[in-house]
């Protein structure tokens, strides 16, 4: 078995352990971020991910060697520049260390999920194992300033719910000086004060009707977001719903099937819009998978939504009957789970790029 089937394996035995599968749980919280740490933290960063020694080493080693008065300026990375002083000062405290580097990443970006989920989910182990499942583990192995933006980002979700508009103003800018695309999560705030009840699929079906029916002037404003990216985006061929739309869909339609928004679950409404804002930056992803990423500053929120569906909770004003019974419940989160393992490790387990695994001391 690989190290990322002993993962998985020590992730439910920890769920069984110590009731990771109910809220509070925050020893279930610790072993999880402690495996999930290691593994993206520890890893021979020579060998193991997409850019290993590839571009962020370069930049790692190009920052630190700059004073600190030229990393802004001309020809300078000037919209990421939180990231470049970032780089310039764990360079010079760890004299230059790239493994180091990388450790202090994801004990960050680790720590701020295992938070949010903490926080926020009903089912902490269904929670880790959709980011598992949902391929933002690996993702964010890689994507170092994204990865940075997104955990700030989570911080600036506790700002929607507690309904504090400078704090995230000041965290979302926070967040761009990482990766400036974080700034396309700048309207969530008042996104998340929409008022969401019964005409949400309508809404959301008119959103779509209006995307497709502009999508190459949206797709030329979204390209500019991208400053000093170097994106080429071909409108000839492309669906207009990919495969992970449908699967968006999908998961919005039961949902509101199943469990349709209440004004006094104002977390599961917001995060119910963010899944609808993802699909639709997500039906761009055809032209450059650039917009994927976009959408993945809202759509990794449903690592806590998914469990809200199946929440058994007295208030939900279900249209199906069938779904409060606590036998199906249990039957179709042991699917959706089973999935979501399935997905994690078909994809670990077939990539160069995590297998074979090997921690920076061997």
């Amino acid at each position: 078995m690989t190290i990322f089937t002993w993962l998985v394996i020590l992730i439910i035995a920890a769920t069984f352990l110590f009731q990771g599968n109910k809220k509070p749980c925050p020893r279930f919280i610790i072993i999880a971020f402690l495996l999930l740490f290691a593994l993206m933290g520890l890893r021979d960063i020579a060998v193991i991910g997409n850019d290993s020694q590839g571009s962020y080493y370069l930049i790692y080693h190009t920052l630190g060697r700059s004073e600190w008065n030229q990393l802004y300026g001309s020809n300078k990375d000037n919209y990421n520049i939180g990231f470049s002083y970032l780089n310039k000062l764990i360079y010079e405290v760890s004299g230059g260390n790239y493994q180091f580097f990388i450790i202090i990443i994801a004990f960050f970006v680790m720590f701020s999920y295992m938070r949010f989920i903490k926080k926020y989910s009903v089912s902490p182990v269904q929670s880790v194992l959709y980011f598992l499942g949902l391929l933002y583990y690996t993702f964010l192995f890689d994507v170092l300033k994204q990865a940075i933006a997104m955990s700030v980002l989570l911080y600036a979700f506790d700002a929607i719910i507690e309904k504090k508009p400078i704090k995230f103003i000041i965290l979302v800018a926070l967040a761009s000086t990482f990766h400036f695309p974080a700034l396309i999560f700048l309207p969530a705030y008042w996104i998340g004060q929409m008022k969401v009840g019964q005409g949400y699929v309508f809404l959301l079906a008119a959103m779509l009707l209006i995307t497709y029916m502009f999508r190459d002037q949206l797709l030329n404003l979204m390209l500019d977001a991208y400053i000093n990216e170097d994106i080429e985006a071909t409108m000839e061929g492309i669906r207009f719903l990919p495969n992970k739309v449908i699967i968006m869909l999908v998961i919005v339609l039961f949902a509101v099937l199943i469990r349709p928004p209440l004004r006094e679950n104002s977390t599961y409404s917001v995060l119910l819009m963010f899944v609808g804002v993802a699909i639709i930056l997500q039906t761009f992803s055809g032209y450059n998978n650039i917009f994927e990423r976009l959408a993945d500053y809202y759509f990794h929120t449903a690592i806590i939504f998914i469990p809200f569906i199946f929440e058994r909770n007295e208030k939900s004003e279900t249209h199906v009957a069938i779904i409060k019974n606590s036998q199906i419940i249990g039957i179709a989160v042991l699917v959706i789970c089973a999935f979501a393992i399935w997905r994690f490790l078909s994809y670990v387990n077939n990539s160069r790029f995590f297998i074979p695994y090997r921690f920076f001391w061997q």
